[in-house]
């Protein structure tokens, strides 16, 4: 879900974008085919806005919003341009990329109460059709980027996470008292540390379990090396014994813990491991280095030896990747 909110922030960013550089296309078209429909002023300008005491010219206006914006749109039609004949999608890639537009669509339903057709239009987009094709583009970028990155991955690297950070599944329970509206931080930290020292005292896990059913989530929770766990319980999982829990608290996101580790698998062979270990690689990387997709996309428009003409949109595409080095 994390996942969904954060490419939901990207594809808003990106809509508004497009829609402020649709703005400044207009205002461009009626500067050339409709110079009756802006008012005039006495050196040649057209006047877009008016105040009391001054003018916004058409020329200024779409000037500065061409610097400003105009590469975010210039910069989907070059990668559409790149990634279309690169990669052809097949029936299962567009299933998967439809399905990941509901998954878009149902997230605002039930975070925010939107109706999908609320959502697209909040997007700039008319159907969902057009929706599903914009994130096309976003499916391609990924690919494009999972290989590269993964093509730089040297033999060494992966042996050394293999025998470092990769163990076998490590299978665990616990017993979480959440934070919510009704249970603010201080509350649901004393109940658990209640819990815990009863638990301490000789109470049973499964007699816990009972007793504060209505405030606590009891359930098993497997551990693997590149599960998507929030670090906190995996270091937990890691460091405690087979049939031993947790001496003290264990806080996350959604409030403290009691792990209790149940047994392990023995570590799985390399070679069934190594896709899992590049992704994993991969993403240690990407917490070093918040540009890398970007730097990704800057390598892959320099190896499809892109040349950019225009003089303004050259200097915003410098300034650009300037930003990422």
């Amino acid at each position: 879900m994390n996942d969904i909110k954060e490419k939901i922030k990207n594809i808003e960013k990106e809509q508004i974008i497009i829609f402020i550089v649709g703005l400044a296309i207009g205002l461009l078209t009626m500067i050339i085919f409709y110079p009756d429909r802006i008012a005039e002023l006495k050196n040649g300008e057209q006047v877009a806005i008016k105040f009391k005491d001054a003018n916004l010219t058409a020329d200024k206006l779409y000037t500065d919003l061409k610097e400003k914006y105009a590469i975010n749109s210039m910069l989907e039609l070059i990668d559409k341009t790149i990634l279309e004949p690169k990669y052809e999608l097949n029936d299962e890639d567009l299933k998967s990329i439809e399905e990941s537009a509901r998954s878009y669509i149902s997230y605002y339903e039930s975070a925010y109460g939107m109706t999908e057709e609320q959502f697209l239009e909040r997007n700039g987009f008319e159907t969902f059709e057009e929706f599903a094709t914009y994130l096309q583009l976003d499916y391609r970028r990924n690919k494009y980027y999972t290989e590269y990155q993964t093509n730089k991955i040297t033999d060494d690297e992966v042996n050394s996470f293999y025998n470092d950070k990769v163990y076998g599944t490590i299978y665990t329970k616990h017993i979480l008292v959440e934070v919510t509206n009704t249970m603010k931080d201080e509350d649901a930290k004393a109940k658990a540390e209640e819990i815990l020292n009863k638990l301490k005292n000789g109470t049973s896990w499964d007699d816990l379990k009972n007793e504060y059913s209505s405030i606590i989530k009891a359930e098993e929770v497997p551990v693997e090396f590149d599960s998507n766990l929030e670090s906190a319980y995996k270091t937990e999982a890691e460091n405690l014994k087979n049939e031993s829990y947790s001496s003290s608290l264990v806080k996350t996101a959604y409030g403290y813990h009691i792990v209790y580790r149940i047994k392990n698998d023995e570590k799985a062979e390399l070679k069934t491991l190594e896709t899992r270990i590049k992704n994993s690689i991969i993403k240690e990387k990407e917490k070093e280095d918040n540009n890398i997709y970007e730097k990704t996309m800057i390598k892959m428009r320099e190896e499809a030896k892109m040349e950019i003409k225009d003089t303004e949109l050259k200097k915003a595409y410098e300034k650009y990747s300037k930003d990422y080095k």
